[in-house]
């Protein structure tokens, strides 16, 4: 039959061929598959990545927000007095700043605000239970809809609620996530709840439980056909479980290499002289760019910048051209990524995730180097809050980026910093660290005393320093940064524009404050205070006519604890509001058990004034007590009208249209009293002991003294005259024509149960009972 060696040659020839062309296009076939379905895997490996990262950032960056909202005085008293609409204008701003849709609050009986669809409102009121138990960050199901939501406490000063900030991560956020892969991938977030499948397809819902846990890509037949999946748990927030699913299908994958296919079976058209050459050929042109690709493939998982050579512009090439795309494409992201999380977006400096990072290498190279010093300088801004609330908080921002640029112009080599705010610091490692450190604080606040251009305005910043030394102050990054924050903290409790250098005696007072601060904390939950009454004795009627309210702390080991000690830490932490509510209440409770012409005085801080909410807090006292609005007096001083003394006008105009009386404390030693008195009508002048104590001594005091009770006679006030301590002085005061007197030649103050006594001893034929 195939008698001619040309035909059987031919034949063998056109079967070895058929033979070779079969089995590399199986091999082809393999490699092609195992090679295409490798990227699909590492691309969704990388999807992955990226999508934690991104959730990361957001987690960061929505946390920092909600945390730095829930510590806004304004929006914490609003949600603590139960003024939504103040709290919801705070919420709703920085919500559209964030680029959100979703912003609420979350009640301590968990109720929400903030949400007007009632399918949101359902499912954020299941939130409180996580909430309650400390968990802040998660992935929940809001209306069916899956997001990402982070919330932060509200400390008012107790737990009063939750800000909650939800991202929505439904299709069309994960349309973001596929656009930033170098594949059409389908990405969906799927939430399940207890006794439900992962979803409703059942070949997809198997598949996640499955792969749940292994969060490596494999196979997924589905109805749609053969897909490459990656399963990716993700961290639920409420009782849902919360996957991510990334998915590619393998059709796509290998629809390039099919142009590659028609063109092998084109070649074995071409005879049988080219067969060998052809195959060698062949064979060559596939395999080299394929290994080179899958050799690249692996040094960019190893996190490599990799780059093929395209030598040719067929499939193959233009494979090595989406695989370089794909390359830039990472590596691009990767970049950005550490860019966000290592870089301040506003100054431009480094963040505080960077600056520790350096802060800790810096430390280990200074102990390398024989314990040379280095110096952390934590820099301040004086009045930055004043452009803020004047200028708003863009001419803020762009007062920062002019600070932080000035900054970098002054400080040499050393390493400048932004951890938040107007907060910065400085690392300086140099070998006399300690001399360099003071220089640069010198010149850093010389530098930023001098006029900044903002928008058209000239601000003047200012700032304070405060400086701590390694290894000498503390060896390690966490305790530096501390003591820089406590000499900082120096610096400013003297008035700013200075620098101070770290001292231990500074940690000292710290830790006593810090450990008072926790005691006064306690205090006001354990019933540890008590109110002291002193009388106020009416020169006319010979009469006790009022007592003022003095607060005291039972301390569980120091004892009695005078107000002195503790009420200026209470009113710079804000305390002050619950204990001066505390202090109202009470006081009116004890007052409604005396005669009805004994009025009740209270002191009333500068901070509580500034709160919104007194009024109510006025109101509530003399409703549960039942006392008579007549017969409270609130005692303020005039170190409240250095500040808005139009809102504070206002405000006592409101408590005189109640029926309660207002008083000027400690009057003549401030810098406007006359000023004060023309600004409100007060019921009642009291005059500071200064005058009092130099009465008898100094004809000054004397002429001061009636010029006081001759003022306020004119203006219709009565007057009082605090610390009188010998008969001398009252027969000067009755003299003087003044109202009433106070002090220890009377009584000191005495304890709910001396009050009866003390109206027994004054008023003999009274009955007091």
């Amino acid at each position: 039959m195939f008698a001619r060696i040309r035909t059987r040659l031919a034949i063998h020839y056109a079967g070895l061929f058929a033979l070779a062309l079969s089995l590399v296009a199986v091999a082809l076939y393999v490699v092609v598959t195992t090679t295409a379905e490798r990227q699909v895997r590492d691309e969704l490996v990388a999807s992955s990545t990226v999508f934690d990262r991104l959730l990361e950032l957001r987690t960061r960056e929505l946390g920092n927000a909600a945390g730095l909202l829930s510590r806004d005085f304004g929006f914490r008293a609003a949600v603590a007095t139960g003024d939504p609409r103040t709290a919801l204008s705070a919420l709703d701003n920085l919500k559209a700043r964030l680029g959100l849709r979703t912003a609420f609050i979350v009640g301590m009986d968990g109720s929400v605000t903030g949400l007007a669809d009632p399918r949101l409102s359902a499912d954020a009121r299941a939130l409180w239970g996580a909430l309650d138990s400390g968990r802040t960050s998660g992935i929940v199901r809001l209306g069916g809809v899956p997001h990402h939501v982070v919330a932060a406490p509200i400390m008012a000063p107790t737990l009063v609620g939750w800000v909650v900030f939800a991202n929505d991560l439904g299709p069309a956020q994960m349309r973001r996530l596929e656009q930033l892969s170098a594949i059409p991938i389908n990405a969906r977030v799927l939430l399940r709840g207890r006794g439900e499948a992962w979803s409703s397809e059942a070949a997809t819902a198997g598949f996640v439980a499955e792969r749940i846990g292994d969060n490596a890509p494999a196979r997924l037949d589905d109805p749609s056909g053969t897909a490459v999946a990656l399963v990716k748990p993700l961290g639920a927030l409420g009782d849902d479980s919360a996957a991510l699913l990334l998915r590619y299908p393998l059709a796509l994958a290998m629809a390039p290499y099919l142009p590659l296919q028609i063109a092998m079976a084109l070649t074995a058209l071409l005879g049988l002289v080219l067969v060998l050459f052809g195959s060698w050929r062949l064979s060559l042109t596939l395999t080299r760019p394929i290994s080179a690709l899958e050799q690249a493939a692996q040094r960019m998982e190893e996190g490599e910048t990799v780059a093929v050579t395209v030598a040719t512009r067929d499939e193959i090439g233009r494979l090595a051209q989406s695989f370089n795309r794909m390359a830039a494409g990472i590596a691009e992201r990767e970049k950005r990524i550490t860019q966000l999380a290592f870089n301040d977006s506003l100054t431009g400096l480094p963040n505080r995730a960077f600056f520790r990072q350096h802060l800790d290498l810096e430390l280990k190279q200074a102990e390398r180097r024989g314990g040379r010093a280095l110096a952390l300088l934590c820099v301040d801004l004086d009045n930055f809050k004043a452009v803020n609330d004047t200028l708003g908080h863009p001419a803020g921002d762009e007062l920062l980026r002019a600070v932080g640029a000035r900054l970098g112009a002054n400080v040499g080599d050393a390493m400048v910093a932004r951890l938040g705010g107007d907060e910065f610091t400085i690392i300086l490692s140099h070998r006399d660290a300690h001399e360099a450190a003071g220089a640069i604080a010198g010149r850093l606040i010389a530098a930023l005393a001098e006029p900044f251009e903002v928008n058209g305005h000239e601000l003047t910043a200012g700032a304070s320093v405060g400086i701590a030394m390694a290894p000498g102050d503390a060896a390690d990054a966490d305790t530096l940064l501390k003591h820089a924050d406590l000499a900082l903290y120096q610096a400013k409790g003297e008035g700013g524009g200075t620098y101070r250098f770290f001292e231990a005696e500074m940690n000292a007072r710290a830790q006593a404050r810090h450990q008072l601060e926790a005691d006064l904390r306690r205090a006001i939950g354990h019933g540890e205070f008590e109110l002291y009454f002193q009388p106020l004795f009416d020169l006319e009627t010979n009469r006790i006519g009022s007592f003022e309210a003095l607060i005291r702390w039972n301390h569980p080991s120091r004892g009695l604890v005078a107000p002195d000690e503790f009420i200026p830490l209470a009113e710079e932490t804000g305390l002050i509001v619950p204990i001066g509510a505390w202090v109202i209440q009470e006081a009116c409770r004890q007052a409604v058990k005396w005669p009805e012409d004994v009025r009740v005085a209270v002191n009333v801080s500068s901070v509580q004034f500034r709160r919104p909410g007194l009024a109510n807090v006025l109101i509530q006292a003399l409703a549960a007590s039942g006392l008579d609005p007549k017969r409270l007096e609130v005692e303020i001083t005039e170190s409240i009208f250095l500040e808005s003394s139009e809102a504070l006008i206002a405000v006592l105009h409101s408590l005189r249209a109640m029926g309660i009386r207002i008083a000027l404390d400690d009057f003549g030693t401030g810098y406007s009293s006359l000023s004060y008195l023309q600004s409100f009508p007060f019921d009642k002048i009291k005059i500071d002991r200064s005058f009092i104590q130099q009465l008898l001594s100094r004809a000054g005091s004397t002429a001061i003294v009636r010029a006081i009770t001759d003022l306020a006679r004119a203006l219709g006030m009565e007057t009082t005259a605090e610390g009188v301590e010998n008969p001398e002085q009252l027969a000067e005061l009755r003299l003087q024509g003044c109202s009433s007197v106070q002090g220890y030649l009377f009584s000191r103050p005495v304890n709910a149960a001396g009050v009866a006594e003390a109206l027994a001893a004054a008023n003999p034929e009274r009955d007091v009972a």
